[in-house]
């Protein structure tokens, strides 16, 4: 949490005044709700942390893309004969839909068959 004043409103535009003497300009809405502009108050505040190790005043550094991290490649060890029937029932959704549109004893049959082409080893 941190304290604001409402300076001054002029054009729509707040200019609210931080305790360490600080400011920022939030553009307002007549739909806004006291909440929606503490959230803005909050995001415009003056902001505190710690210097980390490797930097020093007068350093000159370059701007530059954060590289992307390396992804790690999941390995599935679920039987094959599982995965297979997995991808042939389909999301619950569609089995739902499936079930909707042609019956319970359609799907049944439709379970049998991909049980039988996808058995258990």
């Amino acid at each position: 949490m941190t304290n604001y004043n409402i300076e001054k409103i002029e054009d729509g535009v707040a200019t609210l005044r931080y305790p360490d003497n600080s400011w920022a300009k939030v553009v307002l809405a007549s739909d806004m709700a006291e909440a929606d502009l503490d959230d803005l108050a909050l995001q415009f505040a003056p902001k505190t942390g710690a210097k980390p190790s490797f930097i020093s005043v007068g350093d000159n550094r370059t701007a530059a893309a954060k590289p992307e991290p390396e992804v790690e490649e999941v390995v599935d060890t679920r039987p094959a004969w599982l995965v297979a029937r997995l991808t042939a029932y389909g999301a619950s959704e569609a089995q739902v839909e499936f079930i909707t549109e042609n019956g319970l004893d359609a799907w049944q049959a439709k379970v049998a068959q991909i049980k039988t082409d996808n058995p258990k080893e």
